[in-house]
């Protein structure tokens, strides 16, 4: 049955079971994805989902309940589950249902186009990036990875003070892995594309920069170990923010778990670091954060978390905000119509500068620009900000790039790192979405940073 008289069904019977207030978050969705390997599908998935959780407040507490059938017959049990689960939590958290905002921001984040885009049409194009990888250069001796995707969601939150909110999105994807070899030698290069029209992709560009990526780490070797000015490329930086991005979610603050209580007012980054978590924008356009309400129905802001270094905010579900006594800023997100709602970001980025990566790098005479990081989250403490990453990518000697440098560890401490950004580049990038945000970044120069090498 359709979504509206699902709704209009559970919410009278919600009434007559004796419910002050509650709630509907439903969520539906498709999920495409195919992976080639050797010119045959090595993987296929085209699945559907929904999901809807029913909240309300009975007898003065909040319970919960979920189905993923839209089915009449259900609504008694879905009903009777909540009121049964709010006798029997015990929280000393007051939870209440919010009920709206005035205005909210009108954003469009659906591409009617893609979503018709047939199965077959992907495929195809899944087996022409491969082989298109594979003809870049004769170097190229496998495909260890090869998949394109498409995702599609839909999100519904109604509740008994009349907020009828819908956000419906859409986007691909599509990233290859090239292998190379060379005189015994082997070496991969990564490379991901993302947006939300496929007449825009281009498979022979992808392929090239994969195949690209992995030809300048041939000949790659140890380094002394030091200290030096290290230049954090695009994509590393875009993934050392999102890894820390926690310590400046309220609720972290509040239970311990980030040391930036007290800090809001003071200076805790460069004087030129200005950090934004906004809903939209003109700079977002390559950015799948984009949204007018979070899980909760508050309305989503344009905000500024570090302006010219000082700490102005930070962010809060509605939970974390009554803690504070302030207003939540719309950052109240859930995963899934199953989770509790926690804090996540919109479209979390750094302001870029007009400082290209060249030119930031033209007065470093010896120094490290990194490329590639693994096993970020077993070298990271998000709440003392210490990390310790092993990592490749290449030699700066006298402002040029001199040769590929690999398995060194880089080592420091985030909120040091955020007062040491001597320069900020031109070159902003956003990340693939995750159930923590959309993360930007451009290109990051670091004054000094301990490289542990030979």
């Amino acid at each position: 049955m359709n979504f509206s008289d699902f709704k209009d069904a559970l919410f009278t019977q919600a009434k007559d079971y004796g419910f002050s207030d509650w709630e509907i978050y439903y969520a539906s969705g498709n999920s495409f994805a195919v992976k080639i390997f050797g010119g045959e599908i090595a993987e296929y998935k085209n699945t559907d989902s929904i999901g809807l959780s029913f909240r309300g407040t009975f007898k003065g507490r909040v319970g919960y309940a979920f189905t993923e059938k839209l089915d009449l017959t259900i609504i008694p049990n879905l009903i009777k589950n909540a009121a049964n689960n709010a006798m029997v939590i015990e929280s000393e958290e007051i939870e209440k249902l919010y009920p709206g905002d005035k205005a909210y921001l009108e954003i469009n984040a659906y591409n009617p186009s893609l979503s018709n885009v047939l199965a077959k049409d992907k495929i195809d194009l899944a087996l022409a990036m491969e082989k298109c990888t594979y003809a870049q250069d004769p170097r190229v001796k496998s495909i260890d990875y090869c998949q394109l995707g498409t995702s599609e969601s839909e999100v519904n939150i109604a509740n008994s003070f009349k907020l009828n909110l819908t956000n419906k999105t859409n986007f691909a994807y599509a990233y290859v892995v090239a292998r190379v070899e060379d005189n015994g030698i082997t070496k991969t290069g990564f490379e991901v594309w993302h947006g939300n029209d496929l007449a825009k992709f281009s498979y022979e560009d992808l392929a090239k920069a994969a195949v690209e990526r992995a030809l300048s780490y041939l000949g790659a070797q140890s380094m002394q170990s030091g200290t030096y000015p290290v230049i954090f490329d695009n994509r590393t930086a875009c993934d050392l923010m999102a890894a820390f991005s926690s310590v400046f979610f309220a609720e972290n603050v509040q239970k311990g778990f980030s040391l930036l209580k007290g800090k809001v007012g003071e200076a805790i980054a460069a004087p030129h670091i200005t950090l934004r978590d906004d809903p939209a924008g003109p700079i977002l356009a390559d950015s799948f954060g984009n949204v007018a309400f979070d899980s909760e129905g508050v309305a989503t802001k344009q905000k500024t978390v570090i302006e010219s270094g000082i700490l102005k905010t930070l962010l809060y579900n509605t939970k974390s905000a009554a803690k504070d006594g302030t207003s939540s800023t719309g950052n109240g997100f859930k995963p899934s119509f199953r989770a509790v709602v926690a804090t996540a970001c919109t479209n979390f980025y750094l302001m870029p500068s007009d400082i290209s990566p060249e030119k930031m790098r033209s007065d470093i005479k010896r120094g490290i620009l990194i490329t590639e990081m693994a096993g970020l989250h077993a070298g990271i403490n998000t709440i003392s900000g210490d990390f310790s990453i092993s990592s490749d990518g290449f030699l700066i000697e006298d402002g040029e790039i001199a040769r590929p440098v690999e398995q060194f560890t880089v080592a420091g401490n985030f909120y040091d790192l955020l007062k040491n950004i001597q320069r900020v580049g031109n070159d902003l990038c956003f990340d693939m979405p995750s159930t923590a945000g959309t993360f930007g970044m451009p290109s990051i120069l670091v004054s000094a940073l301990p490289v542990s090498g030979l």
